[in-house]
């Protein structure tokens, strides 16, 4: 049995419903009198029948006004819903003022509640106390209409309830006041402290108000009271555990650094998104109405970082990704944030400066075929076509490539081809060349062809494969990479063959510096490995957290949202931060040249 049908039957609706029929005549037929009795003694279909049988005889009798609520009623002690609408229908029709017209909504009512129909049941009974009822149903009603709010109905039925003007107006009262608690029982602070607002103003004397007035007053003195939550969404298991494991070490070793002296420690809730989104979304719920932490660092992988973003959008929590760094993530809502520079962003500026600094007017793209390796092209295409520079080649390869002569040698047949163009056009000759003749090709078969620029936005194995295999093909050009290329490995292994490449990245810890070589050496004492850049990113994200949190006492999401949204020039282990208030994304994007001792910024 739900606990709205336990709620009814024990507030004993119906017996009160059928009493006041019972009692409506005290005389009455003899038909009446034994309908009358035999439902006293619980004895419905035997009602039923008797009823039944006299109204399709006698339809048109005066006594139908009485019979038929008391049929009804017998009808809903039975769970026969569908009959008694019917003949409700029908008697609301035949008798339009009768005094009993109200106790058939309320009684519709009843029979929506028993369906679990929480909403029809109360805009019935709306309707019950509109048309008009005793004194004594309608202050049962009320009590029901409590019960339904409180223990059924969740925070968007309530919501969309107190949008209903058709509400009757005592109900209404009830309504917002419930959809008031549970919006703070959410942890939906700012909509809350709305509603009470306009509760306050809409019933200024209502038995309600001491307690709106109670319900903030223990919620702030027990957020004063209680540590600042702060949520972490990463993958944990899975294939991409590496990262959000380097991610929450990061952000670990700021709290428990902070946590070490401080009165007010903060306290880190970890979930495991397992890098899937409906996980993500699980969990992100979590957050929200369960823990009701009002900041979540993460989640880590764009795909799952856009689930929580739409979910967070809008609410009272703030969202930080360290490494998210798909386009238009932070764009969702404007208390999300990225730290990572958008791919977007990375490939603009690049070739922003390889056009501006570098001169470079012509340009070809290898680049891996998936979801990265489009988006870092088509955004380095967009921002050519603004200045309508030409990409004269283009082509993308499978993951675990590792042979790259077939598309090499498609790009030295392309420029072998513009090559001969060209001195075809000098003897005037405009004819576009596709083929090229077996005598060209063992002409040509050891020189060196040129192209201005060759964007390559690969991962550092990728990087070290290629780069050589490019030079052995005869390729000159100014190699331009992204941030897959910022590993120290890169330099490392691919030494001679990427020296003087141009790359553009969103983060670039500096290695040298004393506040690198503290982190490096706590980090190491934590857990016995080497820190990489995406434990600085989990680092710094934790940082900025804890940063807002001084600022702001932690628990409110406007003020943090507010103080994240200040962030301009944020000196961070990963590099500058700064955020965008147009779309809460880090605008820091760096270049960076690649040199025999590493890497060296250039912008």
């Amino acid at each position: 049995m739900s606990i709205l049908k336990r709620v009814f039957l024990s507030l004993g609706i119906l017996s009160v419903a059928a009493g006041n029929v019972l009692a409506a005549d005290d005389g009455g037929s003899p038909l009446f009198k034994r309908a009358r009795d035999f439902y006293a003694a619980g004895q419905y279909d035997s009602t039923i029948v008797i009823i039944r049988e006299h109204l399709r005889r006698n339809g048109r009798d005066p006594e139908s006004l009485t019979l038929v609520p008391l049929i009804s009623e017998a009808y809903i002690r039975k769970g026969e819903y569908t009959q008694f609408r019917r003949l409700a229908d029908m008697y609301r029709q035949k008798f339009p003022e009768a005094p009993f017209t109200a106790r058939l909504y309320y009684l519709d009512g009843m029979a929506y509640a028993k369906e679990e129909k929480h909403t029809q049941a109360l805009m019935a009974f709306s309707r019950a106390l509109e048309t008009g009822v005793s004194a004594e149903l309608f202050n049962l009603t009320l009590s029901n209409t409590e019960h339904v709010c409180g223990r059924t109905l969740s925070v968007e039925e309530l919501s969309s309830l107190s949008n209903k003007a058709e509400l009757h107006g005592a109900m209404l009262e009830i309504v917002r006041f419930w959809e008031v608690r549970k919006l703070a029982s959410a942890g939906q602070v700012v909509r809350a402290q709305n509603g009470a607002e306009e509760f306050r103003k809409l019933y200024p004397r209502s038995r309600y108000i001491e307690q709106i007035k109670d319900l903030f007053v223990r919620n702030k003195e027990q957020k004063r009271s209680a540590a600042v939550q702060v949520g972490m969404l990463a993958p944990l298991s899975g294939d991409n555990a590496d990262i959000g494991k380097m991610v929450l070490q990061g952000a670990k070793l700021a709290f428990d650094n902070y946590n070490s002296r401080t009165q007010n420690p903060l306290k880190l809730i970890v979930y495991d998104t397992k890098g899937s989104p409906v996980e993500t979304a699980r969990r992100s719920k979590d957050l929200m109405l369960k823990d009701q932490a009002p900041l979540c660092i993460g989640p880590v992988l764009s795909n799952t970082a856009t689930v929580s973003a739409a979910m967070f959008a809008d609410k009272d929590i703030v969202m930080i990704s360290p490494t998210a760094n798909e386009n238009g993530i932070s764009s969702i809502g404007d208390n999300i944030f990225q730290m990572n520079v958008t791919v977007g962003s990375i490939a603009q500026k690049l070739a922003r400066y390889s056009l501006d600094n570098l001169n470079i007017r012509e340009f070809a793209i290898i680049a891996p075929a998936n979801s990265f390796g489009f988006a870092m092209s088509e955004a380095f295409k967009e921002e050519l076509g603004r200045r309508n520079i030409e990409v004269v080649f283009e082509e993308y390869f499978s993951d675990g490539m590792h042979d790259f002569s077939p598309i090499l040698r498609q790009l030295r047949h392309m420029l072998l081809c513009r090559h001969l163009e060209k001195l075809a056009a000098d003897r005037g000759n405009l004819q576009k060349i596709t083929q090229i003749s077996r005598a060209d090709s063992i002409r040509y078969a050891d020189s060196t062809l040129a192209v201005g620029g060759l964007f390559m936005p690969l991962s550092a194995d990728d990087v070290v494969k290629l780069a050589p295999q490019a030079v052995f093909h005869r390729i000159r050009t100014q190699m331009l990479g992204a941030g897959g290329w910022n590993d120290k490995s890169v330099p490392r292994e691919g030494k001679r063959y990427v020296n003087n490449a141009i790359i553009a990245t969103g983060f670039q810890p500096d290695y040298t510096t004393a506040v690198w070589n503290e982190f490096d050496a706590a980090y190491k004492a934590h857990y016995n490995e080497e820190p990489n850049s995406i434990a600085a990113l989990g680092y710094d994200a934790a940082k900025l957290v804890i940063k807002a949190v001084e600022e702001t006492g932690g628990t409110d999401a406007a003020k943090l949202k507010k103080a994240l949204s200040g962030v301009n020039g944020y000196s961070g282990l990963s590099g500058i931060i700064s955020f965008d208030p147009a779309t809460g994304s880090n605008s820091e994007a760096i270049i960076m040249k690649i040199t025999e001792s590493g890497f060296l910024r250039v912008q």
